[in-house]
Parts: C-alpha cells; structure tokens; sequence
C-alpha cells in the first residue's frame, strides 16, 4: 500500500530506519493496511502531540482505517491571538 504523507509546522518522519527520517514531504510504501495511529507509530511522532490529520482533504480521527492511495496530511492545532 503508498501513501502519499504531508507534514506541518514542523513536524517530520522521526524514524530513523526508514529512508524519509527528516522528511515532511513523501510517499510511503507500507505492506499492510494501518489507521492514521498507526502511521503516527511508524513515523515516529511523538503521540503527546495532538495533531489534526486530514485525509484526501477530509478531517479525520486517528482510527481511520487507511487505503491505497490515500493522501495523509498531518499538522498540530495552531492557535493564535
């Protein structure tokens, strides 16, 4: 299964035994289906982070189960004033 993965404000794959460790911008190729917790697992993202994770532009919680294709972005709340 590839995945197409974008990721925001500073976050990257943290995992140092895949090829995109320090990437934000990547496909990845992974061989059975996961959720977006999942890919977080992989990648190497700290969980204390909250994040907001879209899929194919749709907002989505982490227990979506992901499909060939899918285009994964994931970025923590930004906030303001």
């Amino acid at each position: 299964m590839k995945l197409n993965i974008k990721l925001f404000a500073g976050l990257t794959c943290s995992n140092p035994d895949l090829t995109c460790v320090g990437q934000s911008d990547f496909y990845l190729e992974v061989a059975e289906p996961l959720t977006i917790l999942g890919l977080r697992t992989i990648l190497g993202i700290n969980p204390a982070i909250p994040l907001l994770c879209m899929v194919n532009h749709r907002h989505e919680q982490e227990d979506r189960v992901l499909a060939d294709n899918d285009r994964v972005a994931m970025f923590p709340p930004i906030g303001g004033g």
